[in-house]
């Protein structure tokens, strides 16, 4: 039998540092990726200087630059770049268009020269660059690299603009406000958007459309509502984002008949009657001296049935009548 081969201690502790690393270093697992697709921004490097001119794309993880006659690096990482690092740090590069960044092969940076680099980046047409920890792709494209001279110039892709988020909020009825059947019930809203302007506002009665309005203005009627309750609420839209209300709860009751009860004195001198009534709703009381002239003397929303009307009694002998006002 051949004796086995025996490694020596030095070479057998490199060889398990290898296994160990491969092992156990896990890869960089990614949500889906950001792409950047919003405007151009241009960023041009006009002189060397001390710091650095530099775009930063990601503040504080990714700050582009170029150090004199040398290649890109990142300023949060590198300290410098030189032909054969694989600067900057945290990018990736291809040539290619930013929608088919999935299908396009990367290199870093320095992995691009082939001869002349200048003729390589403006004659190349445009780039893609992904940063890995960020998982962001971006379009680049230069329009200038200097031959000893470190300046650069590109454009490059921005992050979509977010629009803001509008506010809306309901104004009328009340919350809890109480309405007669057939009830027709006028809802308004305010809403607004920092920038731009709001698009339209629908109103709903739970899941319920009741009608929409474009412009300012927001407001409509629900006509004909019976008697329930219903949770009122408002969607705005500004730049294809909406918004919602905190709702408001209102309720359509079927009203009693209203009639007057008996009259009587009380010790006090007052003069006192009851009258029917349904909680939530508002009434009048009118008075008379002759009953062609009527002089409304209080107006209250019911809060139990009956309701009582109290006033002191007077030499001349008066009328009253009472009568349910109209849903507002």
């Amino acid at each position: 039998m051949k004796n086995p081969l025996k490694i020596p201690h030095f070479m057998e502790h490199v060889w398990l540092a290898t296994i160990a690393l491969m092992v156990f270093a896990p890869p960089v697992v990614h949500a889906d990726p950001i792409i950047w697709t919003g405007p151009t921004t241009n960023f041009a490097q006009t002189a060397i200087t001390t710091p650095p001119q530099a775009d930063v794309v990601v503040a504080g993880k990714v700050s582009l630059t170029r150090n004199f006659s040398k290649g890109l690096y990142n300023t949060n990482v590198d300290a410098f770049a030189a032909p054969g690092l694989p600067t900057p740090s945290d990018t990736e590069w291809a040539f290619g268009a930013l929608s088919d960044y999935a299908s396009l092969t990367y290199t870093n940076f320095d992995g691009l020269r082939d001869g002349d680099l200048n003729s390589v980046l403006i004659n190349g047409g445009p780039m893609v660059c992904h940063l890995m920890n960020e998982d962001i792709y971006l379009s680049v494209e230069f329009t200038q690299w200097g031959h000893g001279g470190g300046l650069i110039e590109y454009t490059r892709s921005t992050p979509v603009a977010v629009a803001p988020t509008p506010t809306v909020s309901i104004t009328a009825p009340a919350t809890n406000a109480v309405f007669a059947e057939p009830a027709n019930v006028s809802i308004s809203a305010n809403a607004s958007v920092s920038t731009g302007s709001v698009t339209n506002v629908q109103f709903f009665a739970g899941a319920n459309l009741l009608g929409s309005k474009q412009t300012a203005p927001f407001n409509v009627t629900a006509n004909g509502l019976s008697a329930g309750s219903y949770a009122l609420k408002a969607v705005a839209t500004a730049g294809g984002i909406s918004a919602t209300s905190a709702p408001v709860n209102i309720s359509v009751v079927t009203p009693v008949n209203t009639s007057l009860s008996a009259a009587r004195a009380t010790v006090n001198n007052q003069f006192v009657f009851s009258y029917s009534s349904t909680p939530g709703l508002r009434y009048e009381v009118d008075i008379s001296s002759n009953l062609f002239n009527w002089t409304p003397v209080s107006t209250n929303v019911a809060t139990g049935n009956p309701s009582f009307f109290t006033n002191p009694i007077s030499g001349d002998g008066n009328y009253y009548r009472v009568g349910r006002l109209p849903n507002p």
